[in-house]
């Protein structure tokens, strides 16, 4: 391997592995920056990072940049992965923390990316202790063991009918467990209160779940209702995506997501 090769180019070179092949763990590498034409194709394709500003710009450019020095990208079946695949990928996995810092995707060792939706299996006990397997598709995944699964076609889905964002969801997720267990409560800077986290969050999501049940015209996708924790996860790609979809569902809700994930703004204006 070369050492004038960029990290872009290192990055493909391991996806070479067929999927699964396992790589020795090394040293945190040194990013090197994302060659700037390249940067400035992804963030112009991109409405999400074409409305920063230029210094969010340069701030998630170099978050992107150790996103794919600091772990190997895999690709699964047919899958080609290119250096702007690699970088549009990296730069919506890091959005929802640039205003909080890199640190919070460190359990993230691997992506894997499929070329369409893959098909996953589940096993989960429900309340009365009884085992269930669920299988079906899947348009992405957060593995306990820290590999984020995607499926390509999904990611760039311009057709989803409440705005969402399948990397976004994924790493939500992954923030969501970084206290040990995905709950619908992720750790909360001192600035925000607990407790009335849990009571916002319990109603709303109490709120969501019988307005599926009554089918009633929905602002946020039904998806949300199945759990805690993908009540959170869809809330976080929506909040990023379309965030007047949260305003008008629950004006406290997104008050909270907006001091959670930009703490030093406190709370964005609606």
């Amino acid at each position: 391997m070369s050492e004038h090769q960029s990290p872009l180019s290192r990055a493909r070179t391991r996806l070479q592995a067929h999927f699964g092949q396992q790589t020795a763990h090394q040293r945190r590498p040194q990013a090197e920056p994302i060659a700037p034409d390249l940067w400035q194709w992804v963030c112009t394709k991109t409405p999400l990072l074409s409305n920063l500003s230029s210094a969010e710009q340069d701030k998630l450019a170099e978050y992107a940049a150790a996103f794919i020095a600091e772990r190997p990208f895999y690709h699964a079946q047919q899958m080609e992965l290119t250096d702007q695949r690699i970088v549009f990928i990296a730069a919506l996995a890091c959005l929802p923390v640039l205003h909080l810092n890199l640190d919070w995707l460190a359990g993230i060792r691997s992506v894997v990316v499929y070329p369409d939706a893959f098909f996953g299996r589940q096993e989960y006990m429900d309340d009365a202790g009884i085992m269930h397997v669920l299988e079906d598709w899947r348009a992405g995944e957060a593995w306990e063991n820290g590999t984020l699964v995607l499926s390509w076609a999904d990611v760039i889905r311009a057709d989803h009918p409440f705005g969402g964002q399948v990397i976004i969801h994924e790493i939500a997720h992954f923030i969501d467990g970084a206290n040990g267990a995905e709950n619908g409560f992720p750790p909360l800077g001192a600035h925000i209160d607990p407790r009335r986290w849990t009571t916002v969050f319990e109603q709303a999501f109490a709120r969501l779940n019988a307005e599926v049940n009554s089918q009633q015209p929905l602002l946020i996708d039904p998806y949300a209702a199945t759990s805690p924790a993908e009540f959170f996860a869809v809330l976080s790609e929506t909040f990023f995506t379309e965030p007047e979809r949260v305003v008008e569902f629950d004006r406290e809700l997104f008050a909270l997501l907006s001091a959670f994930y930009y703490p030093q703004q406190r709370a964005m204006h609606a």
